[in-house]
Parts: C-alpha cells; sequence; structure tokens
C-alpha cells in the first residue's frame, strides 16, 4: 500500500459529513453567500453542478454557463483538428477562452479567475487554454483533444497516477524531505530509520557541523562571495565567503555547487560571463503566501459542512483544515471540540499584466504590506465566510503565522509569453552552464517548480563536479 494512501485519513471530514465549499463574496458576486457541497476534483468531495449552481447568488443565465462550461459536451472549434485547436489553445489565455470563445457571461470568468494562482501563483488571464486543459479544468469535455502537448498528469481522489498524491502531506511539509536528507547524511543526528519516524524525531543540532563528519552543515550561513582560485579556466578550487551574526569568513574548497535563487548568482559570481548572468537575470520567480491560522476548535467548519472554501473574490483565494494525515507518532484530530491549524493560500497577483509583471508587482505589494493588514484580512474574510456557523474571529483565533515568500515558486514556461526556444537557448539552460569549479542546481535551473526537479538539478550539477574526478 502505497505511503499516501495508508497515511490519508481524509475519511476523518468526510464522516462529519464535511466537503469542500465556494465562497461568493458580495464585492464581486453581488452578496455574500457561502455554498457548500460544491464539486472538488482534488478532493473528489461535494455534489453535483447543478445542486451548486442552484443555490449560488447568480443570474440565470450565470448559472446555466457554469453548468455549460462544467458538464457539456461542446465543441467550441469544430472542423479544426486536435493539432490545430491545441495550437490555438496555447495562444489564448482561459480567460479568453471562457468570454470569447465559450462566450460566458462576465461574471463566470469571474468565478473561475483565481483557479489557476494555486498552481502558477496568476489567475486564468495570465494562463494558457491548453494548460488548463492540461489540468483538468473545465469546457474542452467536448473538444476531442488527444492527449500529449500539456502536462496532463491524471489525478483521481486517491492522488496523481503518475506518482505523488494530492492529498498527502508530511504534517511540517517538505521539512520531513529535509530531516530524511540530513538523517543519511549525518547519522545520529535524527534518530529513526524511516519517513514514519522522521517526523516526530527531534534533531541534534549539536551534530550538524562537527569537524570530524564527512558531511558538515553550517546553519545561519548566508553565501556572499564565491570564486574560482586562479580563475574559471585553470581553477584550483573556489573560495568562498559568507555571513554568521556579524562576523564574515572565507573557506577553501575543492569545489562548489551553488543550490541558492538563481538571479542572485551574477551577484555571487561578478566574474561570469555576460551572456549567463544575463540568463540568470530572467529568473523572476512567483511570490506566494502560506498562512497557518491555529484554531481553538473547528465546530463552524461541522456547523457548516465543510472542511476547505475556495475564495475567488478573497483575500487568500483558498482556505482548508489541515489535511487529516497519521505517520508515525503523529495523528491527525479528530474532534471539532479540540484546536486545528488552517491553512490559507494567496497568490499577490494583478491581472491585465504579463506573468513576470504580475509577479514583480505582487512581489512589491507583498515586501510594502505589514502584518497588521494580514491580520485584519484574515479575521474579516474567516469572520465573513464563517459566520452563518458562529464563528467569532476574536474568540476562536488563538495564533497566526504569514509565511511570505517574495520569490516562491520557479517560474517555467508560459505560452502566453514565452517565445519557443530550443533547449540549448532556453535562458535557464544557458544560466545554469558550469562555471569552472562552480556549479548551479536549484529548481530555478530546471525550469519548474517541483520538488523532483529541484533534486534532479542537485544530481545533475554534482555529477558535473563528479566527471572531473572520473577523468
Amino acid at each position: 500500500m502505497a505511503l499516501s494512501e495508508a497515511c490519508n485519513r481524509r475519511k476523518i471530514y468526510t464522516d462529519l459529513g464535511l466537503s469542500h465549499g465556494v465562497f461568493l463574496d458580495e464585492e464581486t458576486f453581488g452578496s455574500d453567500r457561502l455554498v457548500p457541497g460544491a464539486p472538488s476534483t482534488y478532493d473528489g468531495l461535494g455534489g453535483s453542478w447543478a445542486d451548486f449552481v442552484a443555490k449560488a447568488p447568480l443570474s440565470e443565465t450565470a448559472r446555466a454557463d457554469i453548468l455549460r462550461i462544467q458538464t457539456g459536451q461542446i465543441d467550441y472549434m469544430p472542423g479544426l483538428t486536435s493539432e490545430e485547436k491545441k495550437d490555438r489553445l496555447s495562444r489564448m489565455s482561459y480567460r479568453a477562452f471562457l468570454l470569447d470563445v465559450a462566450r460566458v457571461d462576465p461574471i463566470v470568468a469571474a468565478f473561475y479567475q483565481t483557479h489557476t494562482q494555486g498552481e502558477w501563483g496568476v489567475g486564468i488571464d495570465a494562463v494558457s487554454a491548453l494548460d488548463c486543459w492540461g489540468f483538468f479544468m473545465p469546457g474542452f469535455q467536448g473538444m476531442n483533444l488527444k492527449p500529449g502537448a500539456a502536462p496532463r498528469m491524471s489525478f483521481t481522489p486517491a492522488g496523481y497516477s503518475e506518482g505523488g498524491s494530492y492529498t498527502f502531506h508530511f504534517p511540517d511539509g517538505n521539512a520531513s524531505i529535509t530531516r530524511l536528507l540530513v538523517r543519511d547524511l549525518i547519522p545520529g543526528a535524527i534518530p529513526g530509520q524511516d519517513c514514519r519516524d522522521v517526523v516526530t524525531a527531534r534533531v541534534d543540532y549539536s551534530r550538524l557541523d562537527r569537524r570530524d563528519n564527512p558531511v558538515r552543515i553550517r546553519l545561519s550561513s548566508i553565501c556572499l562571495r564565491a570564486r574560482n582560485i586562479g580563475g574559471p579556466e585553470r581553477s584550483k578550487g573556489v573560495e568562498i565567503a559568507y555571513v554568521r551574526g556579524e562576523d564574515v569568513f572565507r573557506v577553501k574548497a575543492k569545489a562548489c555547487v551553488l543550490a541558492s535563487w538563481n538571479m542572485m548568482i551574477p551577484y555571487l559570481c561578478p566574474e561570469m560571463p555576460q551572456a549567463q548572468k544575463a540568463a540568470l537575470h530572467k529568473i523572476v520567480k512567483t511570490p506566494l503566501v502560506y498562512t497557518s491560522v491555529a484554531l481553538r476548535n473547528w465546530t463552524a467548519f461541522q456547523k457548516l459542512g465543510i472542511s476547505s472554501v475556495a475564495a475567488p473574490g478573497g483575500y487568500h483565494t483558498e482556505f482548508r483544515l489541515n489535511w487529516p494525515v497519521d505517520i508515525g507518532d503523529y495523528s491527525a484530530e479528530r474532534s471539532p471540540e479540540n484546536p486545528i491549524l488552517l491553512h490559507m493560500t494567496r497568490t499577490p497577483c494583478h491581472p491585465g499584466l504579463s506573468e513576470f509583471d504580475q509577479n514583480r508587482a505582487g512581489r512589491a505589494e507583498l515586501l510594502a504590506t505589514p502584518f497588521e493588514t494580514f491580520e485584519r484580512e484574515i479575521r474579516a474574510q474567516l469572520g465573513r465566510t464563517l459566520a452563518g456557523g458562529g464563528f467569532d474571529p476574536a474568540r476562536d483565533i488563538t495564533a497566526i503565522t504569514v509565511n511570505r515568500w517574495p520569490h516562491g515558486y520557479a517560474p517555467e514556461w508560459n505560452p502566453l509569453w514565452d517565445e519557443p526556444l530550443p533547449l540549448a537557448q532556453q535562458p535557464n539552460v544557458i544560466g545554469r552552464a558550469r562555471f569552472g569549479l562552480i556549479t548551479i542546481a536549484n529548481s530555478d535551473a530546471g525550469a519548474a517548480a517541483y520538488t523532483d526537479c529541484a533534486i534532479d538539478q542537485a544530481y545533475r550539477a554534482t555529477q558535473e563536479l563528479l566527471a572531473d574526478q572520473e577523468a
């Protein structure tokens, strides 16, 4: 049995009658209304689209349009081959597809506007219709598009058919992956033997940076400079400068892998060729906010019959009760009377601009937003959404943590804005070229915002250095 299946405890919520909900706000849709029982592709929860639209505060035209997009079998590009349709879909946004091709009511486009933000960090105005088809967004059921030519991962309520799971996560997120790597590199630093016991294992930080370790990990140390000793052509090693506290240190090594945000590497290695530095500077990452809200209890969710909420007009565009997972000594909360964490997502973006310009504007907004604004918006949003369940933000919220990533997701190729280039001419490939005894990793180097991409790039970068020893 797969770990995701063995540890997933979604039945905790379904057995309580909880499902997915959508909150339609007054500012966007005319009135505040939480509609529970909304169908959810990812969770496999909820009722029918017909039942959902019947309860939504929308016009009859908008209701019919949503039902048509979700369940219709219409070919919106008759007379074209699958390849011709895909070509057109790749050159139009999903918003343009809805408005100009499917001809839906404008409020329907607003309903779908934020559906892509969790995956791409921008709304449907900046994501191609082809990519949206590849991720099972609706409207393409009757278009007879052949598989392929899009990142079409077949996911079901049980998870992705090509590996991974949408509904499983370690309780501490990807930190458990790092902990597993550290335990393998420095035995004794973290007790245990598998991914189940690592979750609650306590790290012995005194073991990370010992002189007799084959691998040493030095925390709280920020790299300032990395240079080839003797120049990149005849490098005799690498000198690295880093700051720890108020002190600057220099160390020498045989070689170096820079796995940092790639756009910063030209500042760390100013001797790099201009073309390589220019390519690295093109890395524009997606800003992202993950907010954790500690709740005194979740009885309001039980009363409303929801465990997750999409909010297309909200400050945070989605939030959910913590994924219910039992793993090792960690157990998911089962009683609505007890405390729980709520996970909220916000991707600051500015519709109407290109993807990278939205990222830049969102980053500026994020850096200028004080915690007080986040707190006010969180309390207001949860108070409005959960009012029918008796939720009181002043009473029921016990703590808030806002995790801001001005430079979050690595950028991926977007057919709406990016020129199709041969592999050797793509910025990430030019940027990751070996520079003397310095190689470059990070998911940026693979142009994909996924953990497996970061691992693949780390392997490539280390293999480039190991090849010297084998020669």
